[in-house]
């Protein structure tokens, strides 16, 4: 095969390459740059070439990012940090040849995290939808998320002959670790519901189960107010909600990972039950179990 001579050449090479090694959330994040770099190519009439990425081209790349597609600061870390690993690659197999890229420097904004309180999971988990069962199904393996701390990937392929003894063994499908998740009463509950009349977990597209779980959020009345702050540059942008339009498959996890905090569960035991590497991923949570316990304190200790 020819060997790729355009910086294009080389990025589609590179997308042959990682097809069956990385995730196709990984891929899909490298098809949507390469889409967002051909565009910024075109609209300021330049052609992107390995000897042309330096701070200048950074700069901006991150005016094009800002101005004209308005990406909130985190997504802009997240589309050079893609870049940076594309570029990497690109280095060690010798398309490219310059180092200023590795100088590339982006701040990630610490994000609120939403998730469902103890009381409105309960409230979903047992919301009477016998004569729904489009919406049913969707709340089932929502649930079954919160109680395990899986993604929605890997829940929604989970097959009867992954559990033996009361256990979820997961190769999971972002890292390819093994797993090992005991399961709780809730999800046994789930699962069983399915398995014990020879029925696969019920599956559905995630775009499609995230409009349902907004559904679902506002029938089991899961309407409090958040606040959400974003940047856009320098640009603070406030948005308040009702925390139903929030719910999506990836709160599950979000969800799971607090309540197992606050009732008590060991951060490196919930690291472990959820696949964590980074502690630095987990601190935010601890944040807001540390809020829990001085609600506690005062609750415990109050003179009245």
């Amino acid at each position: 095969k020819e060997k790729p001579k355009t910086f294009f050449d080389v990025f589609n090479y590179c997308l042959e390459t990682k097809e069956n090694i990385k995730s196709e959330n990984t891929r899909s994040n490298y098809r949507v740059l390469m889409n967002h770099l051909l565009n910024f190519q075109q609209k300021n009439h330049i052609k992107i070439t390995f000897d042309k990425i330096d701070l200048d081209f950074l700069d901006k790349l991150m005016m094009y990012l800002i101005n004209d597609l308005r990406f909130a600061n985190n997504s802009i870390h997240n589309a050079i940090r893609t870049l940076k690993s594309f570029l990497n690659w690109a280095t060690e197999c010798g398309y490219n040849n310059l180092q200023e890229y590795r100088k590339f420097k982006t701040k990630e904004t610490e994000t609120e995290v939403v998730y469902l309180t103890e009381p409105e999971l309960m409230q979903l988990y047992n919301l009477d939808l016998s004569t729904n069962q489009r919406l049913e199904k969707v709340r089932d393996v929502f649930c079954l998320a919160c109680f395990t701390g899986q993604r929605f990937s890997d829940v929604s392929k989970l097959k009867a002959e992954y559990i033996r003894d009361g256990k979820w063994y997961l190769r999971t499908q972002k890292t390819k670790d093994l797993i090992e998740i005991p399961l709780n009463d809730f999800a046994l509950e789930i699962l069983n519901k399915y398995f014990d009349k020879g029925l696969s977990l019920p599956t559905s597209s995630k775009e499609y189960s995230n409009k349902y779980l907004k559904e679902l959020g506002r029938m089991a009345n899961i309407s409090e107010l958040i606040t959400i702050t974003r940047y856009i540059g320098a640009e603070r942008i406030e948005e308040t909600k009702p925390k139903y339009e929030l719910i999506s498959n990836h709160m599950a996890r979000r969800t799971f990972v607090t309540l197992s905090l606050e009732k008590g569960m060991r951060p490196e035991v919930v690291m472990s039950i959820t696949g964590h590497k980074n502690f630095y991923r987990m601190k935010r949570y601890l944040k807001i179990t540390d809020n829990v316990k001085e609600q506690e304190m005062k609750k415990v200790w109050s003179k009245k």
